[in-house]
């Protein structure tokens, strides 16, 4: 996983036809002082950090449509959690929710993050 810093928020954009490009795991860091050499250091400013397998901190995720919100929340979540994954998840719960409770509250704030993220980006 690859962290990258910008001064701005980053969001999303369709890669192609099935994918989108999104910045995921934001992390504000204030009064970032980006990497320079004496009089060429600048100033330091308020960072976006995301992090994700892509070299500038992004992440490839299948998209059919990128206007749907359904469909981009679900790409976030797919980013993370493949469609056996969440069904397994959801058995361990089902079944014995003590000992699993810890992996459906991962997976439960992922998807709330998911959701606040993809509405965010369609806004």
């Amino acid at each position: 996983m690859t962290k990258y810093v910008y001064p701005q928020k980053m969001s999303f954009n369709k890669y192609d036809d099935n994918h989108i490009i999104g910045f995921l795991n934001e992390k504000v860091i204030e009064n970032y002082q980006q990497e320079g050499d004496g009089d060429n250091k600048p100033e330091p400013y308020t960072g976006y950090q995301y992090e994700g397998p892509e070299s500038d901190g992004s992440t490839i995720m299948e998209c059919k449509d990128p206007t749907s919100r359904d469909d981009v929340i679900n790409a976030i979540i797919r980013s993370k959690y493949s469609e056996t994954e969440e069904f397994a998840i959801q058995r361990h719960y089902a079944n014995d929710s003590e000992t699993y409770a810890e992996e459906w509250k991962a997976y439960n704030e992922w998807c709330e993050y998911a959701k606040t993220t993809g509405t965010s980006w369609l806004s």
